[in-house]
């Protein structure tokens, strides 16, 4: 019996160690705004935020750092960094820069913000709240730590958030209530303001860089001393502040590694033949350039030193500049120090949004001999990505791609992903999207599950949505907004998109307008274009209590063009960017210098006409290739009795709704949305939409109008 127990024993603390040896993941999101566009630059945020990137990465941590960003720059930079966060241990986002409250919620502003109307705060800066749902559902523990605590400087006051039009009142942030194992942390208390100080730091993030470095120290304990700090640079004007549910400890910087052991006598003996030794180790690593696939975890480099003796040891010269260095129990910083035992067990995780090679030095070293090394690290994306990886999928490391550019050769890219990474769901997905787009149902589906099984949440959404379509069964869509509340509860934002549409006009579920508004408001925020042309229409008619808006509709259009979606861009007669070479257009004034005279010739009329033959329009689709953006589209047609449409629905779109005249007696092959019958248009180009606002002359020549291209997804 105490034999067993001895066992059980013994059993339990190999357990623990072997738990507590596992690197931990740790990410963190920096962004310091100062460069602003409308109001007056700011003085300390760019360097902030290089002090504070400095820390985190001297404390282990993957960094995504990023100055003076446009609100479409931070949603791009915001999904790589969630990617990363994806089952994090600690994720972490510090942003200094202008950030403000209304009506007891913060929103942080972009550097490209003007806030000049009523509607722009929803389209233009960045709820504090949404980050926090994000990291919530990714991470075991979420930090934020906002150095964003000034005046209002925009002359606007009123702002619609959500169906009520809000007058911002009051200084600095509002307090923010975290759900369980979250810190919140503010430059000062609630509605107050921080100063920028006299130096080039912040009192607060000068106080923050220093403190959190301090070895073993409890993240609260920090954050008091921080307090102290700041407290006392500023004669008591700015009080620290944090919110914290904190049930685990939170430690920013380990205990120092231990130096290696001093070299005995008879090792300094030895100075010549481990010379020859480090230059072996040195011409080793020197060499590579290694090719080191993107978005499946750490990745062994398996350097394979020819020498192995205990004395040899190597310091991290260089750190790369994206992605992370780490062994099986602990992630490297730029301050590591590794034996040469070590260096085969080397991993590099590049980091997602960035393929440019890196490069990592090492100074190695034995008694007297030294010597500097340096070797490339080159991330790539896998055949499968670059085939069917999907857009705004927040667990995909691509920009993706539309359904209707998935070509052959998809399906064996992703096959071969797979079998290569069983482990990887994001695969499998991809993998049903393949299958989807070749017509093999009954294979994608299964696929798809399997990957839903693995954690993949945009697979998820699209169970959901072969449920509502009833690709191989009757719909259900009881069931489709079933798995749309899950992928929603994910944070997707299609899964929101869907799931606000469904609450909003009751289809399929009860009614509830304010939830299914404030639902498309996120996946707006996260850069869904669906969800913006569904909003701008919802404020254009005024539906289901919601007050009609022309400018707030106006302003989800712009957002949609923005992000290059195609049926915003029809509504406002513009035209979307396309990856093909364009056309040179000659222009009329080009013409007018040409043409000088002109011999009018009269022709008697014919007896009669001929017949005319009436070709209908012919859908062009919306570009090939890589989409140019992750928010492009939705992924699918609304299925029958899904959505709601208030005018004519578009087939190859995510329920979206034309309100533009269609001009069903026309044909344009190649003018700027408009027919003429009496004249000839040479230069002008176009696409063909049959939401389009054109217009037919039958007599006239039409140089200006422009029509739009509605995308297929």
């Amino acid at each position: 019996m105490l034999r067993c127990c001895a066992l059980i024993a013994l059993l339990i603390l190999v357990g623990l160690t072997t738990f507590q040896a596992h690197a931990e993941r740790r990410v963190a999101l920096v962004v310091g705004n100062s460069q602003y566009r409308e109001i007056p630059a700011l003085k300390n945020p760019d360097k902030d935020a290089e002090n504070v990137s400095r820390t985190f990465r001297l404390a282990g941590f993957e960094v995504f750092a990023a100055k003076d960003l446009t609100k479409l720059q931070f949603e791009e930079r915001f999904r790589n960094y969630l990617a990363a966060a994806d089952g994090a241990d600690l994720a972490v986002v510090y942003y200094s820069g202008h950030g403000f409250q209304i009506g007891g919620e913060n929103f942080l502003i972009p550097v490209d913000a003007s806030l000049k109307d009523a509607a722009d705060m929803e389209v233009q800066a960045i709820k504090v709240d949404d980050i926090l749902r994000q990291l919530r559902s990714r991470s075991k523990v979420q930090m934020i730590i906002l150095d964003a605590c000034r005046n209002d400087p925009f002359p606007r006051k009123d702002y619609w958030l959500r169906d009520q039009l809000i007058v911002a009142g009051g200084s600095g942030l509002a307090q923010v209530t975290g759900s369980q194992n979250t810190l919140i942390a503010f430059a000062t208390e609630p509605g107050a303001v921080a100063y920028d100080g006299s130096g080039d730091l912040s009192p607060f993030s000068s106080s923050f860089s220093r403190r959190a470095l301090a070895p073993d120290q409890e993240i609260r304990s920090v954050m008091a001393a921080v307090r102290r700090d700041v407290v006392k640079a500023t004669n008591g004007k700015q009080v620290p502040w944090e919110n914290s549910s904190l049930i685990d400890d939170v430690v920013l910087m380990r205990g120092a590694e231990q130096p290696a052991p001093p070299l005995d006598a008879e090792q300094g003996q030895q100075t010549a033949e481990r010379g020859i030794q480090v230059a072996d180790a040195a011409e080793a690593i020197g060499r590579r350039d290694i090719r080191v696939p993107l978005g499946v975890g750490p990745v062994p480099l398996k350097l394979e030193l020819p020498a192995k003796d205990a004395s040899i040891s190597l310091k991290l010269a260089s750190y790369p500049a994206a992605g992370t260095l780490s062994l099986p129990d602990r992630v490297l910083s730029p301050q590591s120090s590794l034996t040469a035992a070590e260096v085969d067990k080397l991993r590099y995780e590049p980091q997602i949004g960035s393929v440019a090679p890196v490069e990592v030095g090492f100074d190695i070293r034995a008694g007297s001999a030294a010597k500097r090394s340096t070797m490339q690290l080159s991330p790539s994306v896998d055949p499968c990505d670059q085939a069917a990886g999907e857009p705004l999928d927040l667990q995909g490391v691509v920009s993706g791609r539309l359904p209707n550019e998935i070509g052959g050769g998809a399906v064996e890219a992703c096959e071969a992903a797979v079998k290569s990474y069983p482990d990887i769901a994001r695969f499998r997905y991809e993998l049903g999207r393949a299958l989807l787009a070749s017509g093999r149902i009954d294979e994608a589906r299964n696929v798809i599950q399997e990957a839903a099984d693995k954690g993949h949440v945009r697979a998820v959404y699209e169970l959901g949505y072969i449920a509502a379509s009833g690709m191989s069964a009757a719909p259900d869509l009881t069931k489709a907004n079933s798995l749309y509340a899950q992928a929603s509860d994910k944070g997707d934002p299609y899964g929101m998109t869907a799931l606000g549409r469904a609450l909003f006009d009751g289809v399929g579920v009860q009614r509830d307008t304010g939830k299914g508004l404030d639902l498309l408001l996120q996946a707006a925020a996260m850069g869904h274009v669906d969800a913006t042309k569904d909003l701008a229409m919802i404020f254009k008619e005024g539906r289901n209590g919601v007050p009609a808006d022309p400018a707030r509709a106006l302003a989800f259009l712009r957002a949609g063009i923005d992000r290059q979606e195609a049926y915003s861009m029809a509504i406002l007669g513009l035209s979307p960017k396309r990856s093909e070479k364009t056309v040179p257009v000659c222009k009329p004034k080009v013409v007018t210098k040409v043409v000088t005279k002109i011999k009018v010739v009269r022709t008697p009329a014919p007896k009669a006409p001929p017949p005319v033959t009436k070709i209908p329009a012919k859908r062009i689709p919306n570009g090939t290739g890589s989409a140019s953006w992750r928010g492009n589209g939705g992924d699918h047609p609304e299925p029958r009795g899904s959505g709601s449409d208030s005018g004519s629905t578009d087939g190859d779109s995510t329920g979206s709704t034309d309100s533009g005249s269609t001009d069903s007696g026309s044909t344009d092959t190649g003018s700027t949305g408009s027919t003429d019958s009496g004249s000839t248009d040479t230069g002008s180009t176009g696409s063909t939409d049959s939401g389009s606002t054109g217009s037919t002359d039958s007599g006239g020549t039409d140089t200006g109008s422009t029509g739009g291209s509605d995308g297929i997804r």
